[in-house]
């Protein structure tokens, strides 16, 4: 299930030198320059040819940093996928570090999760809006979308391993194909958790990136005056079946 990093996006280890120096930041101003076009055009309009004329380069100077639209997308993707699991795990750290139950600290990473998805809604978009017609995202995605997925779900590893997670209603038989199908989350995140317990956790994930990208989308116009007090209340309520309290 994981994989290494996108050496594009990725930190370089070790003393740089200077030509490294540079094709690290003419590589950061290439993405840059690709997430005002992602912002301005959209993921399906991105064009190489237009990020090398806005930063007076020729195509093929740019081809030799990203050798295909696809490449720079997956860059895109990669870097946005690991400035939420960032986010992520810096909330879960800082909810660990200050008294409080375990369901308060399980509202902490869902709390950064919207924050940061209403700071960079095109970024948010492209990870988890509408699929680009054609595109395959890369498994570099893999390690990120875990991590983000380990620091929201951390008070309930947490709470197990003290025994304070509730067991009561989690006890519910699990038919034996949802067992299987949420098997790649089971050995991931959860390899001696009850299925019941890894199928919670998963619908209340599920209802997390739905709430969010159902507010960033314009959804909930019309529907709640507040999103913000509508969120916290689903966070609120997802953590009670999960086992916490």
């Amino acid at each position: 299930m994981f994989s290494g990093r996108n050496q594009q996006t990725g930190s370089v280890s070790g003393p740089r030198t200077a030509r490294q120096r540079v094709h690290q930041e003419l590589t950061g101003e290439i993405l840059a320059t690709a997430r005002a076009h992602l912002a301005r055009d959209g993921a399906v309009a991105l064009s190489l040819r237009s990020i090398a004329r806005d930063l007076e380069m020729s195509p093929s100077a740019l081809y030799r940093y990203f050798e295909s639209r696809d490449a720079l997308l997956s860059a895109l993707i990669v870097a946005a996928y690991e400035s939420l699991a960032d986010e992520g795990e810096r909330a879960s750290a800082a909810a660990f570090a200050r008294p409080g139950s375990d369901a308060e600290r399980f509202m902490d990473v869902p709390r950064a999760m919207r924050a940061w998805a209403l700071a960079h809604p095109h970024e948010w978009s492209l990870i988890f809006g509408t699929p680009v017609p054609g595109y395959q995202a890369p498994q570099d995605t893999v390690v990120p979308y875990a991590r983000l997925a380990a620091a929201m779900v951390r008070p309930v590893l947490e709470a197990r391993e003290a025994g304070r997670l509730r067991s009561d209603g989690l006890a519910k038989a699990v038919p034996d194909d949802l067992r299987a199908a949420v098997a790649p989350v089971t050995d991931a995140l959860f390899p001696d958790m009850p299925a019941a317990t890894v199928v919670l956790a998963l619908q209340a994930w599920t209802t997390v990136i739905g709430g969010i990208s159902l507010e960033l989308f314009g959804h909930w116009r019309n529907t709640t005056l507040e999103p913000r007090l509508s969120s916290e209340d689903t966070i609120r309520q997802v953590a009670t079946p999960v086992g916490l309290v």
